[in-house]
């Protein structure tokens, strides 16, 4: 029994692939495009609210921002899992605290913008400056923190299942309806 956890552990850190799954499906990046839908719409509905003045863009606002927050939450405790059982001597460890630090400044960002949205939720002309600003430097950090997330599935193959039976053509090989296409591209000339 022993010998069945040892291979589980070394096994994954060999492989790095996601440990926290849903019928073998990664639970992080399912998560992400919340977060990233909400605080995308709350940076919009910022300028919405700065060019048009309607105190519902702002209501709408602080509603997609608290959304966020609490996706952003969710997406956290399934990455910190998988960024865990990363072997130390990878690179993709040093790219995921960049993702990882990078996503935590952006939360926090956008939690302090819902703080103070809340504290003027009710205000006829509630200020924009605040909301603008954080959702501003949030947003480009999320940014940032995407790039990170995605160098470490591209570059570090980092929750990729690298032991799927899918027949996966080699470099420099051609894809098996690479030829149909051509063949099509050619006569059309």
């Amino acid at each position: 029994m022993i010998w069945f956890y040892c291979g589980i552990f070394f096994s994954a850190l060999w492989y790095m692939q996601s440990k926290v799954r849903i019928l073998g499906h990664p639970i992080h990046p399912m998560l992400v495009p919340f977060p990233i839908a909400f605080f995308t719409s709350t940076l919009a509905c910022a300028i919405v609210y700065i060019s048009t003045k309607n105190v519902f863009w702002f209501k709408i606002e602080f509603i997609a921002n608290c959304a966020g927050v609490v996706m952003a939450i969710a997406a956290v405790l399934p990455g910190a899992v998988d960024w865990l059982v990363i072997p130390m001597e990878q690179e993709a460890k040093v790219t995921g605290m960049k993702h990882m630090l990078a996503n935590a400044v952006s939360v926090a960002l956008f939690g302090a913008n819902a703080g103070v949205s809340y504290s003027y939720y009710n205000d006829p002309n509630p200020p924009y400056q605040y909301g603008v600003l954080l959702s501003s430097f949030g947003f480009l950090l999320m940014l940032y923190a995407g790039y990170m997330g995605w160098k470490m599935v591209q570059t570090h193959h980092v929750g990729v299942d690298i032991s799927s039976k899918e027949d996966v053509p080699q470099i420099g090989s051609t894809a098996p309806n690479t030829n149909v296409f051509e063949a099509g591209r050619n006569a059309e000339h």
